[in-house]
């Protein structure tokens, strides 16, 4: 209702309720009385004027008629402040926006100091959200947060109207590709429409101090791959998480990729190549299937390459910054073939070692488990004094004998297994640990460390099973047990028995 039209409805509601009654009174004066001036007697005592019975009524009907109209004016306002959506812009910058269902932002909130910093003094209250959206992505631009090292966005819109909310997500996307161009970016953008009522993902967020659009993003992708640790990603920036997504057993479900992931801050897949053949042993013209992927293991980014050579499957990991071998397993390798420097294993005993001590296993002479150990030494370039072998054990495989090793030396973990006949090298895995086993608690302690942490002694507990997990980014046990009606699960540290993460519910 305009203002016009509310001055007309006041004006009819006062004439009603007061009209102009003069002329039929006079009318009704006996004809000798008219013109004749009578004079009234003031009363000293009226508490109103003589026109109180005018103002009196025109300000009932005045309240009457701005009740009514501002019973929608109200309604206006409170609409107008009402939230309809909440957008988040991710990059390591988090930035929250609130907005009405007119598109106008209500609040800026920054998620964390580079939000802060992007933010700066600009007051975004009250802006167009396309136009607060292209200050935003300027700022993130200007401050270097967006740029050829790391060009991935993620764009989250909560709306409780899935239709509003997919609507909002499509134009931002727009809008944030040509605000991208604009500053010259060739930009990469994550888009998703979630819903705000999912408490238990929001108590995530909140611990991990991100938006719930991030939130949502890790999620999915630890629902896609189990490996990945929803502590580990919390911490990287949208563009790695982008650059993991691209990865096909880490893609995530519900998310709108548009343009490529930036990966010019690492060696490239090039520089990974070569340090994985090189450690291989093996020539690139030789090489069949490979598949070269981003992943993330111990706590850093790397490279996953499978490859095939000559019938042998190799699996690698390349860390992304430095070239380095994180982790690399080969299945099928036979004597004679070459390994890591290029050097020939053969069929002899590595260290000079005399292999005159067979023993029957069955089907004809195998090796001793101190033969087959000096195999995997030799084959892995480990003194056998530096070695802590874990595990050897005679098996059978596929019909054939051997034995399935292995062991540490400094902070590196070896799996092998070795044909018990012939001493080829079977299968092989190496991985890189923070900390190397003479750095860690034994499981005794890490046990000690929970049952004290809850309050149980070793007498009351059951169903107890303590399990390493060195090779997680923080070197952990895992140490689960029931006391008292309740059911534990702790991780502490393996460097000195802290309690990194407990969670206990009624059994």
């Amino acid at each position: 209702m305009t203002n016009r039209e509310l001055e007309a409805r006041l004006r009819q509601a006062t004439e009603r309720a007061v009209p102009d009654e003069l002329d039929a009174i006079l009318s009704r004066c006996d004809s000798p009385r008219k013109g004749t001036v009578i004079v009234m007697e003031e009363k000293k005592n009226t508490r109103f004027g003589p026109k109180a019975g005018l103002w009196i009524a025109a300000a009932a009907c005045a309240a009457l008629v701005l009740g009514v109209a501002g019973f929608g004016l109200g309604a206006g306002w409170q609409a107008g402040n009402q939230v309809a959506s909440i957008v988040s812009l991710d990059v390591n910058p988090s930035v929250v926006l609130e907005v009405n269902n007119k598109e106008k932002v209500l609040s800026a909130q920054a998620m964390n100091a580079d939000g802060t910093a992007v933010l700066g003094d600009m007051d975004l209250k009250g802006s167009p959200l396309d136009v607060a959206v292209n200050a935003i992505v300027g700022s993130m631009v200007k401050n270097g947060y967006l740029d050829e090292l790391a060009n991935s966005i993620l764009i989250t819109v909560e709306d409780d109207n899935v239709a509003r909310g997919q609507a909002l997500q499509q134009s931002l996307t727009q809008e944030v590709s040509e605000a991208l161009a604009a500053n010259a970016q060739s930009g990469a953008i994550l888009a998703q429409t979630v819903d705000h009522s999912d408490t238990a993902l929001q108590q995530k967020a909140d611990e991990y101090g991100i938006t719930l659009g991030k939130a949502t993003l890790i999620q999915s992708m630890v629902d896609q791959n189990p490996q990945l640790l929803f502590e580990d990603l919390a911490g990287l920036t949208v563009n790695e998480l982008n650059l993991l997504a691209a990865n096909n057993k880490n893609t995530p479900s519900q998310i709108v990729s548009t343009g490529t992931a930036s990966d010019d801050a690492y060696i490239g897949v090039d520089a990974a190549k070569a340090a994985a053949f090189a450690h291989a042993g093996v020539n690139e013209a030789d090489v069949l299937a490979l598949e070269v992927d981003f992943d993330y293991e111990m706590g850093q980014m790397v490279y996953e390459l499978d490859f095939h050579v000559n019938g042998v499957e190799y699996e690698y990991d390349v860390n992304a910054s430095t070239g380095a071998i994180v982790k690399f397993e080969q299945d099928g390798k036979n004597a004679g073939q070459t390994t890591q420097g290029g050097q020939s294993q053969g069929n002899a005993s590595s260290g000079g070692q005399s292999q005159s001590n067979p023993v029957s296993g069955g089907q004809g002479t195998v090796l001793t488990a101190e033969q087959a150990q000096q195999k995997a030494f030799a084959h892995a370039g480990v003194d056998a004094a530096s070695a802590t072998v874990i595990k050897c054990e005679l098996d059978r495989d596929d019909g054939r004998q051997i034995y399935e090793i292995e062991f540490w030396a400094g902070r590196v973990e070896y799996d092998y297994e070795i044909d018990a006949a012939s001493g080829n090298v079977l299968k092989q895995e190496q991985e890189t640990h923070a900390l190397g086993l003479n750095e860690v608690i034994t499981p005794d302690a890490a046990r000690d460390a929970a049952l004290a942490a809850a309050g149980c002694a070793l007498s009351d507990v059951w169903d107890l099973d303590v399990s390493e997990e060195l090779d997680e980014h923080i070197p952990c046990y895992e140490v689960e047990f029931k006391c008292n009606g309740m059911e534990y699960e702790y991780r502490i540290s393996a460097a000195d028995g802290s309690v990194l993460d407990v969670k206990q519910e009624w059994d």
